[in-house]
């Protein structure tokens, strides 16, 4: 199936990121007037911005009705970095849902969960294969973390080649061009001598400059990783996120995006009540409130505001309706927000 697909004409209401919280999808999409298939009375489709799964407590709940939906013509996804993590075999933080590897290490903070069944993992992976990396129209463009037009180029000359292929081809390129960096050697060295602390968040490291100068070429060389993941710049200090100490944050890159055609994205975790500062790592993503579309021409929106992280909320006994993280969809072309707890919110430029 083609890396980069067309939209369905018509309404949408789009999606942002659900990772694993099947409670809070089947709340929104009530509010949204959907039936428990996907099907609204008014035609309308159904897109999701990516990372469908991991920390949330039923991510295979999540799948079953996405492929479902999918199926039967109503919904529609792109995908996220946590999808392209399960597509390449690469356990991370959260997955324990699904890789044996992480079931205990994840259990400390995401469980209780639901599992997938070995019998199922085949299928899943065949499943993903399918879906795009890029939806678009001529009104509009969906990705999850960062239309950046080198990479869309790029994307678009092997549009309907193997995605885990692909990927594996531009990631056996960037190992080879970063062997013969002049930092390289450097970077290696930093990472001998850190490699027991960087899981460890109560031992702050030092700023590894070449480790956040690796990080930052590798967030750009391969374009199926820029495109899921956004691309990153060095760090100020070292910060802890998602499992490890880090040295590079994520680039606003909406502030240079001139296009006319507006662009919905997920991914950057996105708070809608400013009641705790944020992470280093997110500090300065956001310069505009959170109901209001950002960039350079104020035509790119995030629509994920952060419902991954109501694991946090399991832990504490908070429940779902008290929660600060939130599942979000923006109405198109009404460009108006729906949140899981019922509340609708007009959205706004500048």
């Amino acid at each position: 199936m083609p890396l980069i697909q067309t939209l369905p004409q018509g309404k949408l209401d789009i999606i942002g990121d659900i990772h694993g919280q099947y409670e809070a999808l089947q709340n929104l999409l009530h509010y949204l007037g959907y039936d428990p298939n996907g099907k609204h009375p008014q035609g309308r489709k159904i897109v999701l911005v990516g990372d469908l799964v991991d920390r949330g407590e039923n991510s295979p709940a999540v799948l079953a009705w996405f492929q479902q939906a999918h199926q039967l013509g109503y919904a529609y996804m792109v995908l996220g970095n946590h999808e392209i993590n399960l597509l390449m075999n690469e356990p991370k933080d959260g997955s324990g849902w699904f890789f044996n590897s992480r079931a205990e290490k994840d259990a400390h903070n995401y469980a209780p969960w639901e599992r997938l069944p070995e019998n199922q993992k085949r299928h899943l992976i065949d499943f993903l294969k399918t879906q795009p990396l890029v939806l678009q129209r001529s009104d509009l463009r969906i990705v999850h973390a960062a239309w950046l037009p080198e990479s869309i180029a790029k994307l678009a000359e092997h549009n309907h080649e193997d995605i885990v292929n692909l990927h594996q081809e531009w990631e056996e390129h960037h190992h080879c061009c970063t062997k013969h960096a002049p930092w390289f050697d450097a970077y290696l060295q930093e990472q001998r001598q850190h490699a027991h602390d960087l899981e460890n968040p109560s031992k702050t490291p030092p700023m590894l400059h070449y480790t956040a100068i690796h990080d930052v070429y590798k967030s750009t060389i391969n374009p199926i990783r820029a495109l899921t993941c956004g691309i990153e710049t060095v760090a100020v200090e070292p910060f802890y996120a998602s499992g490890r100490w880090r040295f590079s944050v994520r680039y606003p890159w909406w502030d240079d995006y001139q296009d006319a055609v507006p662009i919905i994205i997920g991914h950057y975790w996105r708070q809608w009540h400013n009641t705790r500062k944020p992470p280093k790592h997110r500090e300065n993503t956001f310069t505009v409130p959170p109901h209001h579309w950002h960039g350079a021409r104020n035509n790119v929106f995030c629509c994920d505001f952060s419902v991954g992280a109501r694991w946090r909320d399991r832990k504490k006994a908070i429940a779902p309706s008290q929660s600060e993280y939130r599942l979000a969809a923006l109405r198109f072309p009404e460009k108006t927000l729906v949140f899981d707890n019922g509340e609708i919110v007009q959205t706004q430029f500048g």
